[in-house]
């Protein structure tokens, strides 16, 4: 029976939902044994904090497969999973549409690694709103970022990228291509997931 890689996921957005259900469905060879979401909007584009559109999503995905489900809304309550990680053997760290730096004495407790997924080229597009600066600089392509988490927003060492055209629809506004890009890309996030995981292995 070959060896089942003990995954903790921390996802949000549809990015992190469709990268998540991926996981589950190699159940033969990933067993996702926690997931952290974020359940409340940022501050930043909703003063209110609602809960967010993909919340549900996430708790149905979690109590179908019988897998733990925390929420982290605010600093304060990341010691949920520095306390998860630090109880708790598992090999991969897996980061998608994250909100907040992620302590080295978590990310470094992964047997075999931890990466983020980042829906921009890096180094070129690290930090927020990556798809709208590619868009205002006339790129041609989005490019999304696997790569290792380091102590720094987006600077871990690359492990692998893939690519999608923007194909601008000058008859929309910025943030109307902005919106659809970020739709489109969503099938990418789950196939460079497991090809990042597949790479870590083969090292």
């Amino acid at each position: 029976m070959s060896k089942k890689y003990k995954c903790v996921i921390l996802a949000a957005r549809k990015h992190g939902l469709a990268a998540l259900a991926k996981l589950i469905e190699l159940n033969s060879s990933y067993e996702v044994i926690v997931i952290f979401t974020h359940r409340l909007n940022p501050l930043s584009y909703d003063p209110a904090r609602k809960i967010r559109s993909d919340f549900e999503d996430f708790v149905n995905l979690a109590n179908s497969n019988n897998i733990p489900l925390y929420t982290i809304d605010y600093k304060n309550e990341q010691s949920k999973l520095k306390d998860f990680c630090m109880s708790n053997d598992f090999d991969f760290l897996i980061s998608i549409s994250w909100r907040y730096l992620i302590s080295p004495s978590v990310f470094k407790k992964a047997c075999i690694g931890s990466i983020n997924i980042h829906r921009g080229d890096l180094p070129k597009y690290a930090g927020i709103e990556p798809i709208r600066r590619a868009l205002e600089n006339n790129e041609e392509k989005i490019v999304i970022s696997s790569h290792h988490i380091s102590e720094n927003f987006d600077q871990g060492e690359i492990i692998c990228k893939t690519n999608h055209p923007t194909n601008y629809d000058h008859t929309k506004s910025l943030e109307s291509n902005v919106e659809r890009l970020k739709e489109e890309i969503t099938q990418y996030f789950p196939q460079l997931t497991i090809k990042s995981l597949e790479l870590l292995l083969k090292h």
